[in-house]
């Protein structure tokens, strides 16, 4: 019987993640000349870039860490994989729509929908892991379960976002980048105190 590659699964995950990082520096254009609208409009740009990039890095590492655990995916893994990989490629699209429109209501909330259905498909990705690992006989510990947890709490804070790209679509990316800083701290402490104790 045909059995699913789990080096292949990180492979196209891997590549979809550097085609998807790489695509939004695309967008970032040198300035036409050396006048201050132009640089501080590049700046503006390069700073968008920063934290998209920072969150589909993210991601990314999340992806890797939640994969380290999978020795045979299965069908529904492999699909739900797609479908969250689906979702990431969105970013790049709503990068570009929120740094051309000078962060718009709509441009900010689609952005926020994208995060929302990323860290939606998420936690659906985790959940699949984890079952699939339960059936294995592997059991969670507890660095597994903080980032578990973790996800469903980005996914909360995702839905934050919507209200902010409603009211504040021009500090979106500012609420976006604190989440992220949040995330980062929450886990480099989860870990630290996993060692710890």
């Amino acid at each position: 019987m045909f059995k699913w590659s789990e080096s292949r699964t990180e492979a196209i995950s891997d590549g979809i993640f550097a085609v998807v990082l790489t695509i939004m520096v695309l967008d970032i254009k040198p300035p036409v000349n050396d006048s201050w609208a132009e640089i501080s409009l590049l700046l503006r740009n390069l700073l968008i870039y920063l934290i998209s990039f920072g969150i589909v890095s993210q991601y990314w590492v999340i992806h890797q860490e939640l994969f380290s655990h999978v020795k045979q995916p299965s069908i529904k893994l492999l699909i739900t994989n797609l479908y969250y990989l689906g979702m990431v490629c969105l970013v790049p699209f709503v990068t570009s729509w929120i740094s051309d429109s000078d962060f718009s209501r709509d441009a900010s909330i689609a952005f926020a929908l994208v995060m929302l259905a990323v860290d939606l498909t998420q936690v659906i990705l985790f959940r699949e892991v984890i079952s699939l690992n339960l059936s294995t006989g592997h059991q969670l510990d507890k660095h597994d379960r903080e980032e578990f947890r973790l996800a469903k709490v980005m996914l909360g804070i995702s839905i934050g976002y919507l209200a902010v790209a409603y009211w504040l679509p021009q500090f979106l990316l500012v609420f976006i980048a604190l989440g992220l800083l949040m995330r980062t701290i929450t886990t480099t402490i989860g870990r630290i105190s996993t060692r710890l104790f």
